[in-house]
């Protein structure tokens, strides 16, 4: 992967990708570019590496969804080391929300799927302005990790669109995505996402 056709974005508030304000901030560069860098050894950690006892799934083995790439194109793919996480029902639920609002263009259900903070930062118009004609597959989530707030949660996904549609700096009608979403327990019981660290690469062929 060459870092000359990687960006590093920090969104103004997820997904609106017309109106991307493309940053890199040091610290993000490093984190970001430190989690695509690692990106196969993560996927390679997470098949290999067996759950420790106190990181054992919350679900029974009868119970628990199986670890292979789901037919539906729409439905988030999770490794076996992310589904066995304790997080794994929250982020499953959070995540495929996000990417159902996107794809189905539905803003009522972006704005409960993010943090109010980053829901109150668009207005329906603006947020469907961003997404227009775009849709997005080959979600997969890698990891998950705990955090005090809740979980940062890490993956990839493409997305397709009309050129006119793409982001502004990233003109491409195939866009490839690596993520870092941080969610919130928000006193629920259930996750809200919120602002993602984002690295966007032009899908190759």
């Amino acid at each position: 992967m060459s870092r000359g056709t990687l960006l590093v974005v920090t969104p103004q508030a997820s997904p609106n990708r017309t109106t991307l304000t493309w940053l890199i901030p040091i610290t993000l560069l490093i984190a970001v570019c430190a989690m695509v860098g690692g990106l196969i050894a993560r996927q390679v950690y997470a098949v290999t590496k067996p759950p420790s006892v106190s990181h054992a799934p919350v679900t029974s083995e009868s119970s628990a969804p199986p670890a292979v790439r789901p037919p539906d194109p729409r439905s988030v793919y999770f490794l076996p080391f992310a589904q066995n996480d304790p997080l794994f029902s929250r982020v499953q639920n959070a995540i495929q929300s996000y990417f159902n609002a996107t794809n189905d263009q539905d803003y009522n259900l972006w704005r409960k799927t993010m943090t109010p903070k980053v829901a109150q930062q668009q207005t329906q118009q603006d947020w469907l302005g961003g997404l227009r004609s775009t849709k997005d597959s080959d979600m997969t989530v890698y990891r998950i990790e705990a955090t005090d707030k809740g979980a940062d949660v890490f993956g990839s996904f493409t997305s397709k669109q009309d050129l006119a549609d793409a982001p502004d700096t990233l003109k491409a009608t195939c866009i490839n995505w690596w993520m870092v979403w941080p969610m919130e327990d928000m006193g629920s019981g259930s996750f809200r996402i919120g602002s993602p660290s984002v690295i966007a690469k032009k899908c190759e062929g």
